[in-house]
């Protein structure tokens, strides 16, 4: 296929085409770099800016992905989060078939913010673990996680969570604590400057947040979690009951 100046669709709108054909047969696979803006320049002959917008245009829809500092790679294959299902990371790791990885940005001993007091049915002030991890599925970041936990409830936890394991076994097999339920609020918000520098992504892309507050057998509030993840890379599914 080559560009039609005669057309009128915009020359960036025909490479944009032209590039996704190349991915969808093969030309460029998933998580496999495509060239450079200079060298697409030099292969099309047309402006940096025009190769950009056809870029931007491939990004905003998902088919590409910016890693800053790394370049324009195909996006990976969506991984699918089940929306009702109970589990923690590790386990959402173990079902794709996947060795969870994990790493603790921050953990600290804070005093429960009202919104989170109000989650976790605890008093204002009450002391909180806050807990901020990065979620890696093959050594590329998917989940930017910020969770709270009572310490009233779960003591000395902030001790224990330094260990590397599932923190679903950490309650269930020193506090005794299993999860059984969630809820889930899900929006979408455009990436901030933290974000962008965890999840490798683009200031401003699209992240899904979602917050979920997981209940224990007697429906009580176990922790408070805030995910964000890039919206190109999960698709979130629900599954009927049987």
């Amino acid at each position: 296929m080559n560009l039609n100046p005669s057309t009128p669709q915009p020359l960036y709108m025909q490479i944009r085409q032209m590039l996704k054909n190349d991915i969808q047969n093969g030309k460029y696979k998933p998580d496999e770099q495509i060239p450079t803006e200079a060298e697409l320049c030099e292969t099309y002959n047309v402006s940096r800016i025009t190769i950009r917008k056809a870029i931007e245009e491939l990004v905003k829809e998902g088919t590409l992905t910016r890693i800053p500092r790394r370049g324009t790679f195909v996006a990976s294959n969506k991984f699918h989060n089940e929306l009702l299902s109970i589990s923690g990371f590790s386990e959402f790791s173990h079902q794709l078939g996947k060795i969870p990885n994990s790493r603790i940005l921050r953990s600290e001993v804070i005093a429960a913010p009202k919104d989170v007091a109000g989650h976790l049915l605890i008093e204002e002030g009450s002391p909180v673990l806050e807990l901020e991890r990065l979620m890696y599925v093959d050594e590329r970041p998917l989940f930017y996680d910020t969770a709270h936990y009572s310490l009233l409830r779960f003591p000395d936890l902030e001790k224990k969570i330094a260990r590397d394991e599932s923190t679903y076994k950490i309650l269930l097999e020193d506090y005794h604590t299993e999860i059984v339920s969630n809820d889930k609020i899900i929006d979408v918000i455009g990436a901030t400057k933290i974000h962008a520098k965890y999840l490798e992504c683009d200031i401003g892309a699209n992240l899904f947040r979602i917050v979920k507050i997981a209940f224990d057998a007697n429906d009580q509030p176990v922790h408070l979690s805030t995910f964000m993840c890039e919206t190109n890379k999960v698709n979130l599914t629900v599954h009927r009951a049987k």
